[in-house]
């Protein structure tokens, strides 16, 4: 299954899988009030069905993480974000750089997916799904990073903050990542997503992940084409 998840305003026959055009102006003034906090289940899976459609509102999303920040914040933010994740919406690509190898180059390849797994012991992997062109098939890349999550202030919001150690390259050797500068994300655990905003300039950029268990991780891998983790 294709993850259409990234708004931009190319040209669509140079769009990758992951970017998809809204209904509405990216830069919209309720995306930029969003806060890091806990949400309750119909409001996250509201959200989570506005992120999955082919063409998405950009201020039904706002409103949505505008709920979700109306609820308290998650009292273990730690526990709340265990587990695999599929993005299911980007803002922008500046705000998943951090995301992603930086090594696929349209036309030639696209990002077809991208999946997050974060483990007790402080390790955080993402993984990056790219469809090349042609008869290669689909090449998977996997960043390797350490977490932590920041515990907020009074007035402030809890943070998620990862610093890639190393890149698997597609044969599964250890290879130099894109960058190894801290990334600092503001967190909301919304019960079966995640949403991570001030990653990139504008600080109303976000990202959305989608829960899955490991057997619906492994199986969207296997429907990818590429080796399961």
């Amino acid at each position: 299954m294709v993850a259409h998840v990234l708004l931009t305003f190319g040209l669509a026959a140079l769009q990758p899988p992951v970017l998809r055009r809204s209904r509405e102006h990216r830069h919209s003034p309720a995306l930029c009030k969003m806060a890091a906090v806990s949400a309750p289940p119909a409001s996250a899976a509201a959200l989570e069905e506005e992120c999955s459609k082919p063409e998405r509102s950009l201020g039904r999303i706002a409103e949505l993480v505008e709920t979700l920040a109306a609820d308290p914040v998650v009292a273990r933010p730690k526990k709340a974000v265990l587990g695999d994740w599929r993005l299911v919406f980007a803002s922008n690509e500046e705000a998943l750089a951090p995301f992603t190898s930086r090594c696929v180059s349209p036309p030639f390849g696209v990002v077809e997916d991208i999946f997050c797994r974060i483990d007790r012991g402080a390790d955080m992997r993402i993984i990056e799904v790219e469809r090349r062109v042609g008869p290669f098939g689909n090449a998977k890349r996997a960043l390797q990073a350490r977490y932590d999550i920041v515990a907020a202030g009074k007035g402030s919001t809890d943070r998620l903050a990862f610093q890639v150690r190393w890149m698997d390259d597609p044969s599964g050797r250890e290879t130099e990542p894109p960058s190894k500068e801290k990334v600092s994300a503001e967190l909301i655990a919304a019960g079966s997503l995640i949403v991570l905003r001030d990653i990139a300039s504008p600080a109303s950029s976000c990202l959305v992940f989608s829960r899955l268990s490991p057997k619906q991780l492994a199986r969207a891998l296997d429907d990818l084409g590429v080796k399961k983790e």
